[in-house]
């Protein structure tokens, strides 16, 4: 399974860091900082595997004289001059496939927010975990954007540094809301690519509460088996115990970084106010005291102290989100562990129950449950679409309407320029969100759609969707039944299961279907057409098609999945 790691941090000069030495270190390159005269090289470093520069409306404008435009463009001791975004990238992807996803997002960004995003790939440390593969996303703080005079040049602060004030003016989510957006837009994005790759694995942004996952329960030992564990002798039973025990305390651990997350989410939000306040401050008392420089010494030192807190709370953040992810790890492990008793479990208590026949109803009754459940996933899904049209159209109408009042109130002489910038603003930030909501509304219902549906009902009717998936495994296990009788009228053992592969010889091969020899047993591939008897083959099953290609080829050659021939069923 992936990881999900994002986390995010601003670079800030009251913690003594600059933009031009944090991407100098990022990219393993030389910069010269114009502002402060040093010189940052770091074109020794290793592990940068991939470097890529993102601006918006594909402005023009080299590394170096981006992040010095942004240093020199700060004029407060305490400014912010960049924010940095790091993300574990998928170690089941290749090196290209990871580089491209990362690219795609940090392009997303560029275009969401009209900023610049400077991207570094990093391979992992030689010391660490092998799958640590990561990218460092470096955001400017202001939007990037050309002048009439025809200059490239870092203007308006992006909504990402905007203060709660600022952004509730404007109609636009909270500071947290936007970056737990920004969260699912990288688990989306991420997951659209593993899928591409056909890989099995996906990542989930949300926490383990939001998801719905519980602790697992113990199974009763018995008399016999409790005997047995005081005595120091382990049972099955004991064992799947201590591992759910295990499995229970890394969910708790899990949990409470989440809890740390979100509580250090809501004070920067409080902290950004704090900073919005003070700086409104400075500008006040320098337009109507006598006693400015002692104002605003005191309200700058309230920025400092308030944008230090946030800087720490972001830095807590980061640690909580690394160490998420290594309980992550942990998690799937002991998930392995317990999935493995699992089957054994239900195993023993199908052979008890085995011996009662099933009632002729009993396919009937399931199929009408799993055929009322597939409605409701697809009621479900349709509604989900819905908000998130809405969502959008409520989102566009503050800026559509901020357009039309801009275009109906053009100035006479004075302010024409500010006003061209202002309007121009206001139709892009409609037509992103336009662009964005028919986008949505022209793909309809997704698969992503359906699964939110799924999880819907899961979370908020979980005895529905416990019996509905009780209901599923009884059909699916009826029709696996079904289709294994038919394989043994055809002397084999086993049906062929969808979304198997089959390694071994050809033993009957002739216009009734195919039987090949495995390691756990005969298989059955029906209506299959040339293949070679007393060969053996790799049989891919994908339902409706077979990828086929001869063993000893495969061996020899190390030929890909690519180049295998597709025979249709």
């Amino acid at each position: 399974m992936a990881i999900y790691h994002l986390s995010t941090k601003p670079v800030s000069r009251s913690s003594g860091r600059t933009a031009t030495a944090s991407i100098a270190y990022r990219a393993g390159i030389a910069i010269k900082d114009e502002r402060t005269g040093k010189e940052h090289d770091y074109t020794k470093r290793s592990g940068v595997v991939s470097t890529r520069l993102h601006t918006p409306n594909g402005l023009n404008i080299e590394r170096n004289e981006l992040w010095n435009l942004a240093e020199t463009t700060e004029t407060r001791k305490n400014s912010r001059t960049a924010r940095e975004i790091v993300v574990n990238l998928p170690y089941e992807l290749s090196g290209r496939e990871r580089i491209m996803l990362v690219n795609e997002f940090a392009k997303d960004l560029a275009t969401q927010y009209g900023v610049a995003v400077d991207v570094a790939v990093h391979t992992p440390d030689a010391q660490g975990d092998n799958r640590n593969h990561h990218a460092h996303i470096m955001l400017t703080t202001r939007k990037l954007e050309r002048l009439e005079s025809g200059r490239v040049a870092l203007t308006s602060k992006s909504q990402l540094e905007m203060s709660n004030t600022q952004l509730k003016e404007r109609n636009l989510p909270t500071a947290s809301d936007e970056l737990k957006l920004i969260r699912k837009q990288w688990a989306d994005l991420t997951n659209k690519h593993l899928k591409e790759a056909k890989v099995d694995a996906r990542i989930d942004h949300r926490s383990h509460k939001d998801r719905g996952l519980e602790q697992l329960p113990t199974q009763k030992l018995g008399w016999e088996a409790s005997a047995m564990e005081r005595k120091g002798i382990a049972t099955d039973k004991g064992d799947y115990n201590r591992m759910v025990k295990a499995f229970n305390q890394t969910l708790n651990q899990v949990a409470v970084l989440d809890k740390s997350i979100n509580e250090r989410e809501q004070s920067n939000d409080r902290l950004r106010e704090a900073i919005d306040q003070a700086t409104k401050h400075v500008e006040f008392t320098a337009r109507n005291t006598a006693r400015t420089d002692q104002n605003t010494d005191f309200a700058n030192k309230v920025i400092d102290d308030a944008q230090q807190q946030t800087e720490e709370a972001e830095r807590v953040i980061d640690r909580a989100d690394r160490a998420i992810a290594k309980h992550q790890r942990q998690l799937e492990a002991k998930q392995a562990s317990v999935a493995t008793l699992a089957p054994q479990q239900i195993k023993k208590q199908s052979e008890v129950t085995a011996v009662t026949e099933p009632s002729p109803d009993v396919f009937k009754e399931n199929r009408k449950i799993y055929l009322e459940y597939a409605e409701k996933i697809e009621t479900t899904a349709k509604s989900i679409l819905s908000n998130q049209l809405k969502m959008l159209q409520d989102k566009g109408k503050p800026a559509l309407a901020k357009f039309e009042k801009l275009r109906d109130n053009e100035p006479l002489f004075f302010g024409k320029d500010k006003w061209r910038e202002d309007k121009q603003n206001a139709l892009n930030t409609f037509n992103a969100i336009k662009e964005r909501h028919d986008g949505i509304k022209d793909k309809g219902v997704t698969d992503e759609h359906l699964e939110q549906a799924k999880q819907h009902i899961a979370k908020h009717e979980p005895s529905y969707h416990a019996k509905a998936q009780q209901a599923i495994e009884i059909l699916q296990e009826l029709d696996r039944a079904k289709k294994d009788d038919k394989a043994k009228e055809h002397g084999a053992d086993f049906h062929a299961q969808q979304g198997q592969t089959y390694s071994g010889k050809i033993l009957r091969s002739d216009e009734t279907g195919i039987v090949q020899q495995t390691r756990n047993g005969t298989i059955y591939h029906p209506a299959m057409s040339g293949i070679e008897q007393g060969k053996s083959y790799n049989l891919e099953n994908k339902g409706d098609s077979y990828n086929v290609q001869q063993e000893y080829e495969f061996r020899k050659t190390g030929k890909s999945l690519d180049q295998d021939r597709d025979i249709n069923r």
